[in-house]
């Protein structure tokens, strides 16, 4: 039964980094794209008194507003510097929710869920495939 949750579990999982890969292209295509510019490193208490940094964007939509971005991710030491410049997608009627064109920025969450779910597969999978050869040559 475990090895059937454990393949039920990899089968879902892939499904939702499928949808999630579909979403983020269909995003990518539809989208309007920008330049957007590292304005600052937002400094954040991490855990054991570590800061993290979180770079904040700035860019233009078509119709003339600013909009300033804080990325999903922080990090130590950054990955971002101020001035730095990066491809933005947004929607042109929800600019404040774009999307980084970076890999992780784009397809990051898809890639991690497709990650685990092939090592699900395989477990869960393979405890069947072995089961069906096993009892090929029983005597």
């Amino acid at each position: 039964m475990g090895y059937f949750i454990t393949f039920l579990i990899g089968v879902l999982l892939l499904l939702g980094s499928l949808y999630s890969f579909s979403t983020s292209i269909s995003f990518i295509k539809t989208g309007t794209r920008t330049m957007a510019t590292v304005e600052e490193l937002h400094r954040e208490s991490g855990k054991k008194g570590k800061s993290t940094y979180r770079p904040i964007f700035r860019f233009t939509t078509l119709t003339g507003k600013e909009i300033h971005y804080p990325y999903k991710v922080a990090s130590s030491p950054p990955d971002w510097a101020v001035g730095e410049k990066a491809t933005i997608v947004y929607k042109v009627d929800d600019p404040e929710n774009p999307m980084l064109l970076t890999y992780f920025g784009a397809f990051g969450w898809a890639i991690i869920a497709l990650a685990i779910a092939i090592v699900l597969l395989i477990i869960g999978g393979g405890y069947y495939i072995f089961d069906y050869y096993a009892k090929q040559f029983v005597l």
